[in-house]
C-alpha cells in the first residue's frame, strides 16, 4: 500500500476511538516500484512501518492477495474502505470498492480525486494527515446508516461509467472509428 505508514498511525487513533474495530489489509507487501528496499534497510516497508512504532497488531488481518470472490465479499461487507495512496495510477482496489457499494474514504490525491466527489461518493481526505483520516472514519464509524447512501452512490457512478455495457459500445464505436479511417 502507498501510504502504508500513514494508513496505520490513522488506523491506530481509529483503534481508540472504537476498541472493537478490526482492520484488513489486503495486498502483499511485494516491493513492485522504486528503491523502498534502499530506504527501509533491507525490510518490506511494511516490516519498517511495523517495526518504527508500536501497534495493536490483533487489530490488523493482513490477508496478503484475496481472489476475486472473497475480495467482492470482503468489500461488500466492510462498513469502510480506506484507500490511501500517493499520487500514482489509480489501483483497481479503489474501483473494486465502489463497485460493491463500499463507504471509500480516499486520499485526496489526482487520480482518487477523478473518481471520488467528496461527499457525493465517498469521503476524501489529505494524504499527509493521519487525524484527517482518522477523524473522518471515526465519523463514519459512528453513523454507519448516515453514509451508505455514499457506498450506493459510487456503486451507481461505476457501474454507469465502467461496467462492460458502458464501454463495450465505446470500444467498439472506437475500433469502427479506425478501421473507416484506415480506409
Amino acid at each position: 500500500m502507498r501510504g502504508f505508514d500513514i494508513f496505520m498511525r490513522a488506523a491506530k487513533q481509529i483503534a481508540q476511538q472504537f476498541p472493537d474495530v478490526l482492520f484488513f489489509v489486503v495486498g502483499t507487501d511485494k516491493v513492485e516500484y522504486g528503491g523502498d528496499l534502499a530506504f527501509t534497510d533491507g525490510m518490506t516497508f511494511k516490516q519498517w512501518v511495523l517495526s518504527r512504532e508500536p501497534y495493536d497488531l490483533s487489530k490488523f488481518v493482513f490477508t496478503g492477495r484475496l481472489e476475486p470472490p472473497q475480495l467482492a465479499q470482503l468489500l461488500a461487507s466492510s462498513d469502510l474502505h480506506i484507500y490511501h495512496t500517493v499520487p500514482f495510477v489509480l489501483s483497481w482496489s479503489m474501483v473494486n470498492a465502489m463497485s460493491c457499494g463500499a463507504v471509500v474514504l480516499g486520499s485526496a490525491t489526482p487520480p482518487v480525486m477523478e473518481m471520488i466527489r467528496e461527499g457525493e461518493n465517498g469521503l476524501l481526505a489529505d494524504f499527509f494527515d493521519p487525524e484527517a483520516f482518522a477523524e473522518k472514519a471515526v465519523r463514519v464509524l459512528s453513523d454507519l446508516p448516515a453514509y451508505r447512501a455514499l457506498g450506493r452512490a459510487a456503486e451507481a457512478m461505476i457501474e454507469e461509467r465502467y461496467s462492460l455495457s458502458a464501454v463495450l459500445p465505446q470500444m467498439v464505436r472506437l475500433y469502427e472509428d479506425a478501421v473507416t479511417a484506415g480506409v
